[in-house]
């Protein structure tokens, strides 16, 4: 397995904007099966505990979002744990050892698309530290008319804000004292097929709506250093799992991968 070939510069170009984009993550043979299998994946119904948007017709005109997919679908394993992917992952968190989260397949439909309002990943899960990162993973090219990524450079250093409702989204920026979108400017990203961003969990972070007549495909892996411990709070991922508050989150459903 070949890695990637990732600087220091890169890395401390990360720490200091709260994102990254990198070019060609996947090889070609690679990008070709995944896409194969995105396509598959998006007209299959699942569980809602997997289709968590299921059934919500307001939240899919924002992404088609399905989680923890390498739970349930051998194929996309070896995506979700790619080792290549999981130590660009490690080095920028700076992280001894890195565990998935989950991964997610996130599908902008053409037609009725609304942007996604920009917010944190943070504050919308159970766990105590801050660290964690989401690789984003274009499946065809984005830009900003099929709805590629955009950010706020350094806004991860301004630390966990109240989560963002995504359907009824209300404005980020005044959850931060003292400012207003002005003190904001945002960097959207287009990707080539087969390129990533990698992003803080803290990092502003959203993306307009997909103006063309194709869906926009991306495959997402959520990465948290090991050692990070459950809250306890209410999330899909967690839920029915009975797991004790306080107690990292490891084992089998969070192996590590970097």
């Amino acid at each position: 397995m070949q890695s990637y070939p990732l600087t220091e510069d890169q890395i401390r170009d990360y720490q200091e904007n709260g994102f990254i984009a990198l070019p060609g993550v996947l090889t070609p043979d690679e990008l070709s099966e995944l896409r194969a299998i995105a396509e598959e994946i998006l007209d299959t119904p699942y569980e809602a505990r997997v289709e968590t948007s299921r059934n919500n017709a307001e939240y899919e005109k924002i992404f088609v979002q399905k989680v923890n997919l390498w739970q349930v679908e051998e194929r996309i394993r070896k995506f979700s744990l790619h080792p290549r992917l999981a130590e660009i992952a490690r080095k920028l968190a700076g992280a001894e050892h890195i565990r998935i989260w989950h991964d997610h397949l996130l599908t902008k439909k053409p037609g009725d698309s609304k942007p996604t309002a920009w917010h944190q990943d943070r504050p919308y899960w159970p766990h105590n530290d801050t660290g964690q990162l989401s690789m984003w993973i274009a499946l065809q090219d984005v830009d900003t008319r099929n709805g590629c990524m955009g950010f706020v450079p350094g806004s991860h250093r301004l630390g966990p804000l109240d989560p963002v409702n995504l359907v009824n989204p209300q404005d980020l920026y005044p959850h931060v004292e003292g400012k207003t979108s002005e003190d904001f400017q945002p960097v959207f990203v287009p990707l080539k097929a087969g390129d990533c961003t990698f992003h803080n969990a803290l990092t502003f972070h959203g993306a307009g709506a997909n103006t063309t007549d194709q869906p926009r495909l991306a495959f997402v892996v959520i990465y948290m250093p090991d050692g990070t411990l459950f809250t306890g709070s209410p999330h899909v991922v967690t839920e029915g799992l009975n797991l004790p508050a306080g107690e990292p989150l490891s084992g089998d459903l969070f192996p590590i991968v970097g």
